[in-house]
């Protein structure tokens, strides 16, 4: 107590370079004072890093906004005006998402947040958006790959389980019969739209939303390619609705989706049609991806991936999980990545 009314008397700073000087002089020979310097110091060291930190995480805010209005002066969004509206209605959905940050974000995020990097990237995706409209795609726009049941969106409630009695009845693998059969299917165009009555879309634990994609009755190649392009974007556009709606606190917001690849059934022919698969949730759903999980994967796929891997940028191949041998349906595949620690918004 004498100490610190000292100190007082005195005005000492407590900053450390001050505090470091007094050891040394003659106020503090006592052993005692010498440990309680020691104290002091440590403390406003530790203060002080604090500050910084919190300083860091307010400049690094602050730089990924500098970011966003930086690659908007470089790439406006298209202008959102009545007249343009009217001209173009249907475009104006698609008008609305270019124009929130969010989607500039999410380009920035994959680039090192540099905007003249990111600029030929998203200047191509805004004219794809233009072209293709994925606010406007429904099931109609692609039906010869809706009727093969490939891409389940999963549910909820009654009857959620129905879509999935085919599990162990997999199409022959040559392609012919496997055509065939495809093309004498009649039934419902999937997935619908809305979720059927009674059923909710089905999440993970962290909230993304679930497809479960059957290798063994994907035939890609009886469809056009752009059949093709449009199918996978109504199925990620698709996803992206399934997200729960956003929360009070922002930081939990779900921006990520969650595809299960049963890889049954799996035919190196495929490959092709991966690739461009693969191109579409590059280039035009950046920072999207939050779980692509395979199951059931051949003894021959690691030779598949090696050639796989390098199609896929850092960001979507460290979302890439391969669950053990026992995960060999698409209920313990939902349990395995209940049991991991996902990504689910832009940064967190």
């Amino acid at each position: 107590m004498l100490l610190l009314l000292q100190l007082r008397r005195r005005r000492l700073s407590t900053s450390p370079l001050r505090i470091s000087s007094l050891l040394t002089s003659s106020f503090f020979t006592n052993h005692h004072h010498y440990l309680f310097i020691l104290v002091l110091l440590s403390s406003t060291l530790l203060q002080n890093q604090i500050i910084k930190n919190a300083s860091a995480s307010i400049i690094n805010d602050q730089q990924h906004l500098a970011a966003i209005a930086e690659l908007k002066r470089l790439v406006p969004p298209p202008p959102t005006t009545t007249t343009n509206r009217g001209n173009n209605q249907k475009y104006s959905s698609e008008i609305d998402v270019i124009n929130d940050d969010a989607y500039y974000a999410r380009f920035l995020s994959v680039n090192n947040w540099d905007p003249i990097k990111t600029q030929s990237s998203i200047r191509q995706s805004i004219e794809w958006r233009e072209r293709v409209q994925p606010h406007n795609l429904r099931p109609r726009h692609c039906p010869t790959l809706c009727r093969q049941y490939a891409w389940i969106a999963l549910t909820t409630g009654p009857g959620s389980r129905m879509i999935l009695n085919d599990d162990e009845q997999l199409l022959p693998p040559d392609s012919k019969t496997k055509k065939r059969k495809l093309q004498q299917q009649q039934v419902p165009l999937d997935p619908p739209y809305n979720s059927p009555p009674l059923q909710s879309w089905r999440t993970t634990k962290h909230g993304l939303p679930i497809t479960y994609f059957r290798c063994w009755r994907w035939a890609p190649e009886l469809a056009s390619e752009e059949e093709s392009e449009k199918h996978l974007a109504y199925h990620i556009h698709h996803l992206l609705r399934r997200i729960p709606t956003r929360k009070k606190n922002k930081k939990d917001d779900v921006s990520r989706i969650c595809v299960i690849f049963d890889m049954r059934g799996f035919q190196s022919s495929m490959l092709p049609h991966i690739h461009k698969c693969i191109n579409i949730l590059r280039c035009q759903y950046p920072g999207r991806a939050g779980a692509m999980c395979f199951i059931n994967i051949p003894i021959y796929f690691t030779t598949v991936w090696k050639i796989i891997s390098p199609w896929l940028d850092d960001e979507i191949r460290s979302k890439v999980f391969f669950a053990e041998r026992g995960v060999d349906d698409v209920e313990k595949a939902v349990v395995f990545l209940n049991g991991l620690k996902l990504k689910t918004g832009l940064l967190v």
